[in-house]
């Protein structure tokens, strides 16, 4: 046992390496949110929450979602442990011919598709778009518009997805997480340069920027091309569809119930703006994003971090010891509601704070920031639920047991539409009603897939004693937190954002920390424990 475990450990990622590979991601992570929250509040203070600014949102939405569900989602959670495994049973080439079989296919599928849509947008008349009350005909016409020029961004950010995904596999996960920095910074010129180039226009700063963020979804694939290529990783893509039994065939057949497993989030994100579009006000769509954008940033962080982090490791444990699986799942998932939950709280403690520092301007006033701060605090409640999740649904994908979770998506997704519409008939929440469904679905959702992963790996011990660790030292946060904001709602923006944001964030994970280290949490022990690198990992870069 004792020379298996440690065959094994030189061949996979060690837990202390994952955190720090999780960490590296964060530290990426975090500036490229850092960079989204600077482009958010750009956006915000041109285009405040009126119609256009939530058309140019909804347009946003479609390409995101392909990313979401083909790149960074299901195609990748296919993709990582096939290619895991014939690294390991074959050999580099083979994996190699496997990547190049696989984007050549993603080639030759979404090029056609992206200019069928944009093609399509052009040439499609207003009419066949529903008009929304604000905007009307010129809201219909402008979504058309917008989504011919951003759809295209969909084929290169699914490569870049692939390729982030293989660079993972190698070891490699820091530049991937920097990969969104360059698209922020894209953004964040478009927005800047707009006024000096004469651009004072909503519609017309729209479409500019919608043009800009396209260019940068090209620029973005250098990131990771230029490193996969000079390790020797690239090959000529192959074009065409993949012949029936070849292994790029099977990813792709393993690929569709997965886009049901990992999209119950994208899905919920794409029909709340939809219906806060159309059924509310485009304006409200506005109130999602922004609830949506303050979710993703302690959840890229956070769950996103530790998930993307262990998701090899959980591939390579698959085909060796189910048990030592259950372990790291149960380790990860630990880490997991030790990180999201003070951050879920913490920001529903401060979120009017956040809000009215980040995005209250001329255009976005005093009447937009009530509707945000609640459409946030329920979404955001649901943040440990999403991350628990999500890091389930890629230990499915490990074992190879791509349809639970997606017979789960089939029954979630219309329970989400019936509580949306039941929540925003009956109760006064608006677009916060939305966002409450989507947490009430993210839970519902982590409760099933825990319960149903018994049947690939052994029972573990539970995540009571995890739980209970951190609610209480989040209790302890959140008591703490209104006694530390040093400045009175009528300081400037910056005394704001340091005396009642900063400084009550540090304070906060000071007094986390210190109630962990009262209870003697396992999970600062891990944090703690060092360990020398392995021959087996020392091969390899974070």
């Amino acid at each position: 046992m004792f020379l298996r475990r440690r065959r094994f450990r030189s061949a996979a990622f060690p837990m202390t390496r994952l955190i720090r590979a999780a960490s590296s991601i964060s530290a990426f992570t975090l500036l490229s949110r850092i960079l989204g929250l600077i482009r958010d509040s750009l956006m915000t203070r041109a285009l405040g929450a009126g119609w256009v600014q939530g058309t140019f949102l909804l347009a946003w939405m479609l390409p995101n979602l392909m990313r979401r569900l083909l790149g960074e989602g299901a195609l990748s959670a296919s993709m990582v442990p096939a290619y895991t495994r014939i690294r390991q049973e074959q050999g580099p080439q083979a994996a190699r011919e496997l990547l190049a079989q696989v984007v050549g296919t993603v080639i030759t599928l979404l090029t056609p598709l992206c200019l069928l849509v944009a093609i399509g947008s052009l040439l499609l008349p207003a009419s066949v778009v529903p008009e929304p009350e604000k905007g009307g005909a010129a809201a219909a016409q402008l979504l058309l518009w917008l989504n011919a020029i951003l759809f295209l961004y969909a084929l290169p950010v699914c490569l870049t997805a692939i390729w982030s995904g293989v660079l993972n596999t190698l070891g490699s996960f820091a530049l991937p997480a920097a990969v969104p920095i360059a698209l922020n910074l894209f953004w964040i010129a478009a927005l800047l340069l707009a006024p000096i180039l004469g651009l004072v226009d909503d519609q017309h700063i729209a479409m500019f920027t919608a043009t800009v963020l396209t260019v940068g979804g090209f620029a973005q694939m250098a990131f990771v091309v230029v490193p996969l290529w000079r390790r020797g990783e690239l090959l000529r893509p192959r074009f065409g569809l993949p012949a029936r039994g070849t292994p790029a065939h099977v990813v792709f057949a393993a690929m569709a119930p997965t886009v049901l497993g990992m999209s119950l989030n994208q899905v919920s994100s794409l029909l709340d703006q939809g219906m806060a579009y159309w059924l509310i006000a485009p304006g409200a769509v506005t109130y999602v994003y922004l609830a949506n954008r303050l979710l993703l940033f302690p959840h890229a962080l956070t769950a996103m971090a530790v998930a993307v982090a262990v998701f090899p490791r959980l591939a390579a444990e698959a085909n060796v010891d189910r048990a030592a699986l259950r372990g790291t799942l149960d380790r990860a998932a630990a880490a997991t509601i030790w990180i999201t939950l003070p951050a879920s709280f913490g920001l529903i403690a401060l979120g009017e704070d956040v809000v009215r520092v980040l995005f209250e301007s001329a255009k976005f006033t005093e009447a937009d920031v009530a509707p945000t701060v609640l459409t946030c605090a329920l979404l955001v409640a649901g943040l440990p639920f999403l991350g628990l999740a999500q890091l389930l649904a890629r230990a499915f994908y490990a074992v190879g047991d791509n349809r639970t979770p997606a017979r789960l998506m089939v029954w979630l997704l219309p329970v989400n539409v019936i509580v949306n519409l039941v929540l925003l008939l009956t109760t006064p929440l608006g677009t916060a009603a939305l966002t409450l469904s989507s947490s009430l679905c993210a839970l519902a959702n982590a409760i099933v897939l825990r319960r149903a992963i018994r049947a690939h790996v052994p029972d573990g011990p539970g995540l009571w004693s995890a739980w209970a660790r951190s609610a209480i030292a989040t209790a302890a946060m959140c008591l703490v937190l209104p006694l530390v904001r040093l400045v009175p709602a009528e300081a400037s923006r910056w005394a704001r954002a340091g005396g009642n944001v900063a400084f009550p964030i540090a304070v906060g994970i000071g007094i986390y920390v210190l109630v962990h280290l009262l209870l003697r949490s396992p999970e600062l022990q891990t944090l703690r424990r060092r360990r020398a690198p392995s021959n087996g990992a020392a091969g390899q870069r974070d």
